[in-house]
């Protein structure tokens, strides 16, 4: 009987393991966010894979998988698009533990700086503005990236990480299941809300900024959720003189960073 009841935990067990498994691993891709990761946190290397081209710059890394019995492997081309799930893998491919994003309830509850800043995003989910303006924030020193979320998986998407371009190893992140609450509680420490607003009457310019900030951007489609805009201290407009209406989200992110940084200076 105890034999039976401990063959059917193990199989149980290998069952959720598999189930898990995407959880339990990140496929990284591109040099400097494979890199970064493996300077920032070389004990979540799991498994390496590499172009030929690749083989000499990858030399520390490799010693430090033999020593540590990692599988690494030198591969050809269409097999590196396959492992990387695309081509844009600049010759390697790691695949690491993920970075678990951390609740909202953490940062609210935690400290930041006198002049610190803290981005959250409303509902942008495509992968290249979610990379371009992760790597912002990390240029930038943003204290924290709020995203929708629980959690329980990876906030960012490998394609978003290669973008980031070693910025995912620098902005701590974080998710909320509700942003609209998540905003209620950082005005009700003080911060600053500033939403970004096409349709504003204030400009990005003109508009008195308080410190420690939170600056919120939505998609390029609706913009910021009601709920959200009601949690806002200010809604501001970068102003622009051209026929074009619009900036790409992480263009406008970029520019509200510069000058929200410029005063917090």
């Amino acid at each position: 009987m105890n034999q039976k009841t401990t063959s059917h935990v193990k199989t149980r067990g290998g069952s959720v393991r598999k189930r898990y498994k995407k959880q339990e691993e990140f496929t990284l891709y591109g040099w400097n966010a494979c890199m970064s990761a493996f300077q920032a946190r070389r004990e979540s290397l799991l498994r390496l894979f590499f172009s030929r081209a690749r083989a000499a710059q990858l030399k520390e890394v490799k010693a430090f998988c033999a020593a540590e019995k990692i599988p690494y492997r030198q591969l050809d081309q269409e097999s590196l698009n396959k492992v990387a799930s695309g081509i844009h893998h600049e010759g390697v491919v790691m695949v690491v533990r993920p970075r678990l994003p951390q609740s909202a309830h953490r940062l609210v509850r935690g400290e930041i700086s006198d002049n610190g800043l803290v981005v959250v995003l409303d509902g942008i989910d495509n992968p290249h503005n979610q990379g371009g303006i992760l790597r912002t924030c990390a240029f930038f020193g943003v204290e924290g990236l709020v995203l929708p979320g629980n959690g329980k998986v990876s906030a960012i998407p490998s394609s978003a990480a290669r973008m980031a371009e070693g910025g995912l190893e620098k902005v701590r992140i974080f998710t909320s299941t509700d942003l609209a609450s998540s905003l209620r509680d950082c005005r009700e420490r003080g911060w600053f809300v500033v939403g970004a607003d096409l349709n504003s009457d204030e400009t990005l310019f003109a508009a008195k900024i308080k410190f420690p900030a939170v600056m919120v951007l939505g998609n390029e489609q609706e913009g910021l959720s009601d709920r959200v805009k009601q949690r806002c201290d200010i809604l501001v407009r970068v102003p622009g003189k051209g026929s074009v209406q619009s900036l790409n989200v992480s263009v406008a992110a970029g520019i509200m960073l510069a000058e929200i940084d410029r005063r917090r200076r």
